[in-house]
C-alpha cells in the first residue's frame, strides 16, 4: 500500500474496482507553491505516519487510493513534522475526497462526504486564526491583533452550528478535534517568532482557563497531529503565565518538566495513563546521551504502560547507542559572511560543536540565547570551536547576513545555501532542524545528533569530550 502502488492501479483505470473493495480515493489539485509530491499520513499516538506519496503532475493534480485500516482522521501534507501545508480530513473505507489546495486554505470540489464537509466548514471558521498563527513568516501579527481576534472567534463559537452527520462516531470525535485544533492554533501563536510577545496580564482568559485534565480525559488528543506536544505545551503555557509563581520558580519548572508531570506533584493534571506515557516518550526523545537516558528510564520507566510505549523506549535507547559514531566526520566547506571558506576538517585538534539552523526556523531561534551563554562559558578555552551552519536557500543570503548583524550570533557562522542538502543534510541524515553535531579533537564524530544548548546534558558532555 505504501507510496505509489495504488496510483499505478488508478492509472490503469481500476478506480471503480477499488471503490467496490472499500478503498478511499482522493482526487486533488495543489496550487500552494510547487512541490514535486504530496503525502498522505495516518495519525497515531499524536504523530503522522506516512501511508502514500503522490507526484503532482503538470496540471497540479495528485491522486491517492488507500484502504483505511480504521475510520478516523488522516492528513494530506508535505512533511510529517511541519504544521504548514497540512490539511486534516476524515475517512471511512470507500470515501471519496475531491479537494483543491489553494494559496490560502482549500475548497471541496465535486463529490464529498458529510464528514469532510464539516471538516471544511470548521477550517473556514478557524482559518483567520490559523493564518496568523501557523503561516507567521508571511504575516506581521502580534498578540495585539491576535488576542482580540481569538476572543471574537470564541464568541462566535458559542453559536457554531451543531454537527449532525449520520455518523455518530464522527460527531463525537469531531467535538474533540475542534477543541484540540483551536488550542493548537492559540498555543502555536505564542510559541512562534513575533516582533512582540505577551507577558503576564497581556494573556487573555482563554490561556488561563486551559483545562489540562479535561484535555487528557480520554485519548482523543492522540488522533490530533502533534497532540502530545500540544498537551505538553499546554502544561508549559499554564506554568509560564501562572501569576502565583516567581520568574525563578517558572524557569526552574520549565527547565525539566519530567519530574513534575510524569510521576510528581503535577502528574494528576494528566488524567489518562496512556497519554502520560506518550508524554514520557516525547521527553525521552529529547535526551541525547546514554547516561541521561538511563537516569530518565530509572525514574520514569514505569510511566510507560503500553507494550508499544515500552518498545519505543527500547528503540530510543538503541538509537543512542548508534548515535555515538566514532567514525571520521564527513567533511564540508562553506563560506562565512566575508566569503572566507571554512572546512570542518580545518578544525582538527579542536572539539567542534555545530549548529545547523535557518533564519525561518522558530525552534532554531529559541536555542540562540542558550547557545550564546554556552559559548561564553568556553570563550577562554582554545580547544573548542562553535560553528553555525545556515541552510537558507542561496537567494536568501542577504537575509542571513542581516540576521547575523541583528542577532550577533557567537562562533564561526557559515552559509551552506543550495549546497546544504547534498553536502550536509543528506550525509548527516538531517531531516529536521535545529540539529547539533559534536566532533572530537581527532576529527571523528562524537554525536551526529548532539544535545541542544538549552539541554541539561550539553555542559557535562562538552567537558567530557574536551578531556579526551
Amino acid at each position: 500500500m505504501k507510496k505509489n502502488l495504488f496510483l499505478f492501479l488508478l492509472a490503469l483505470g481500476c478506480s471503480g474496482s477499488l471503490y467496490s473493495q472499500g478503498f478511499s480515493i482522493v482526487n486533488g489539485i495543489w496550487e500552494r507553491g510547487k512541490p514535486e509530491a504530496v503525502k498522505l499520513f495516518g495519525i497515531g499516538n499524536g504523530a503522522l505516519h506516512e501511508i502514500a506519496s503522490a507526484k503532482i503532475d503538470g496540471e497540479n493534480r495528485f491522486v491517492f487510493a488507500f484502504n483505511p485500516q480504521e475510520e478516523g482522521f488522516y492528513a494530506i501534507a508535505l512533511s510529517p513534522t511541519s504544521s504548514q501545508n497540512r490539511y486534516v480530513f476524515y475517512f471511512k473505507p470507500g470515501d471519496r475526497l475531491n479537494v483543491k489546495i489553494m494559496a490560502e486554505g482549500y475548497e471541496l470540489t465535486g463529490e464529498n462526504t458529510p464528514e469532510n464537509t464539516e471538516m471544511a466548514r470548521w477550517r473556514d471558521f478557524i482559518f483567520p486564526l490559523e493564518d496568523k498563527a501557523v503561516y507567521f513568516q508571511q504575516k506581521n501579527s502580534t498578540y495585539v491583533d491576535f488576542f482580540p481576534l481569538l476572543d471574537e472567534k470564541l464568541d462566535e463559537l458559542k453559536s457554531y452550528p451543531a454537527v449532525a452527520t449520520p455518523n455518530l462516531l464522527f460527531n463525537r470525535r469531531f467535538e474533540d478535534f475542534k477543541r484540540n485544533d483551536l488550542l493548537f492554533v492559540a498555543i502555536n501563536f505564542i510559541q512562534t517568532p513575533r516582533s512582540a510577545h505577551p507577558e503576564g496580564e497581556d494573556f487573555n482568559d482563554y490561556y488561563r482557563e486551559i483545562d489540562l485534565p479535561s484535555l487528557t480525559r480520554n485519548t482523543s488528543i492522540l488522533d490530533y497531529p502533534g497532540g502530545i506536544s500540544l498537551a505538553l505545551s499546554s502544561y508549559m503555557t499554564l506554568s509560564r503565565i501562572n501569576s502565583q509563581s516567581t520568574d525563578a520558580e517558572k524557569k526552574t519548572k520549565l527547565a525539566d518538566v519530567s519530574d513534575l508531570l510524569l510521576d510528581g506533584p503535577d502528574a494528576h493534571l494528566i488524567a489518562n495513563d496512556t497519554i502520560r506515557g506518550e508524554i514520557g516518550i516525547l521527553l525521552a526523545r529529547y535526551i541525547k546521551t546514554l547516561p541521561k537516558f538511563a537516569e530518565f528510564k530509572a525514574k520514569h520507566g514505569k510511566s510507560m504502560v503500553t507494550d508499544s510505549q515500552k518498545k519505543r523506549m527500547d528503540d530510543i535507547e538503541l538509537g543512542l547507542h548508534k548515535n555515538v559514531a566514532g567514525e571520521e566526520a564527513i567533511d564540508f566547506r562553506f563560506p562565512d559572511i566575508n566569503e572566507k571558506e571554512f572546512a570542518l576538517s580545518g578544525f582538527k585538534g579542536k572539539v567542534v560543536y555545530i549548529d545547523v539552523w535557518a533564519t525561518w526556523c522558530g525552534p532554531c531561534r529559541k536555542e540562540f540565547p542558550a547557545m550564546k551563554e554556552l559559548e561564553k562559558q568556553y570563550r577562554d578555552n582554545k580547544d573548542i570551536v562553535f560553528v553555525g551552519v545556515n541552510v537558507d536557500v542561496s537567494k536568501d543570503i542577504q537575509k542571513w547576513k542581516n540576521f547575523l548583524e541583528k542577532e550577533q550570533l557567537p562562533g564561526i557562522q557559515i552559509f551552506a545555501g543550495d549546497k546544504a542538502n547534498a553536502e550536509l543534510m543528506k550525509p548527516y541524515k538531517i531531516s529536521g532542524i535545529p540539529r547539533f553535531i559534536l566532533v572530537g579533537k581527532d576529527g571523528k564524530l562524537v554525536m551526529a545528533d548532539a544535545p541542544r544548548p538549552s539541554s541539561t546534558e550539553i555542559k557535562d558532555l562538552l567537558d567530557s569530550v574536551l578531556k579526551q
